[in-house]
């Protein structure tokens, strides 16, 4: 049975304890990560051992005094009990790979509009990012978020806050505030959440008896759209390849998503909260890089709109190429054929794989064959 590396969690832990989110924010540097996969073998012999244990209807237990000590954050209290809530505000200022903070408040995202089906966003201050940490997949009946992240743009900054259950029993008080804090927005941003982590809370909150916050809330989950946009260029489009090869950011001191469950089970078992911080960054660090995915796509696309593209970048022609002639399908996809001809030239013109060129020159061809029978 595989379990996460306790050593390299502690080491950074400790290290962990003098900083905040926003001091390890500075560690992301402009390089690649290694990514790790792996499977949550641990969970699933924990899942065993608390198959009739994970209810919304536990009685409280004792509850850990320690959290604070490794996360930064406070206890919360509404009429369903208390809840742990940890909140972290960068500033415009703040770098972000290529970008700034500042570039997530000021982008326009109507241009994203395009992947609605004729709905539009609300502006950004109506928007919430929304990302969970998990006790097991979907299909399990017993699976809960025990760690939910909402990320806004307040004002000049970005705000993250995070609800955390400290234990079963406060799922109602977190769930509350969850809803809470979706009430100022009207519409939603997640990466795979229309498939994941939306339906999980739903469950979740008709399994507690409680209305679900998100069916009013207009939802655009990017994973779709950042397949269109960029997987000829870099295959699968998880959000850590995202990351490096498109926002161009890699990661130091995470902690791998699969070994997330585990190490929330043995907090459980030990109320030890010393392997929590890694998981908090982890969240956090999830939503910034998710609204950062947001502002890089509707500026890719707000400037294909605009007959903008680019003819070199520091990735190389063929790369520029493959993302031109993506930009191209999608265009082609919501219907703005001048834009989508427009950048299937430019692809061309940059040098395309001979079997993608024969699919962009098919296109072409399609096109004046459509305007000469109307003509």
């Amino acid at each position: 049975m595989r379990r996460w590396k306790r050593e390299a969690l502690d080491g950074f832990a400790k290290i962990a304890r003098t900083m905040n989110f926003d001091g390890k924010l500075r560690q992301v540097r402009l390089a690649a990560s290694k990514n790790s996969d792996g499977r949550d073998s641990d969970g699933r012999f924990q899942y065993l051992q608390r198959m009739e244990q994970i209810t919304c209807k536990l009685p409280a237990g004792p509850t850990p005094q320690n959290i604070e000590e490794y996360v930064e954050g406070r206890v919360g209290q509404n009429v369903f009990g208390e809840f742990f809530l940890s909140e972290q505000t960068l500033p415009f200022g703040r770098p972000y790979g290529a970008m700034r903070v500042g570039d997530f408040g000021t982008t326009d995202l109507a241009s994203l509009n395009l992947f609605l089906a004729g709905a539009s966003l609300p502006e950004i201050s109506r928007l919430a990012f929304l990302d969970t940490e998990t006790t097991g997949l979907l299909e399990s009946a017993d699976a809960c978020a025990f760690l939910i992240g909402v990320g806004k743009v307040e004002g000049t900054s970005f705000v993250v806050r995070q609800f955390f259950l400290r234990q079963y029993a406060e799922e109602k008080a977190v769930l509350v505030e969850l809803a809470r804090e979706l009430n100022g927005s009207d519409g939603l941003i997640t990466f795979n959440g229309k498939a994941f982590d939306v339906p999980l809370l739903e469950n979740r909150y008709g399994l507690a008896r409680m209305k679900s916050p998100f069916a009013r809330l207009l939802h655009l989950d990017l994973l779709h759209p950042a397949r269109r946009l960029w997987k000829l260029r870099i295959g699968s489009c998880r959000l850590g390849n995202l990351e490096r090869y498109v926002l161009g950011i890699a990661r130091e001191g995470d902690v791998a998503g699969a070994e997330i469950p585990g190490i929330y089970f043995e907090y459980l078992r030990t109320w030890n909260a010393s392997a929590l911080e890694p998981v908090f960054f982890h969240n956090a660090l999830d939503i910034v890089s998710l609204v950062a995915l947001a502002t890089e796509m509707a500026q890719t696309l707000r400037a294909g709109q605009k007959g903008e593209f680019p003819v070199e970048k520091k990735l190389g022609n063929a790369s520029v190429a493959l993302d031109l002639f993506s930009l191209s399908c999608v265009f082609a996809r919501a219907g703005a054929r001048d834009a989508s001809l427009a950048a299937c030239r430019r692809a061309i013109a940059a040098g395309l794989p001979e079997a993608i060129e024969r699919r962009a020159l098919r296109r072409l061809e399609t096109s004046s064959l459509r305007r000469r029978k109307r003509a």
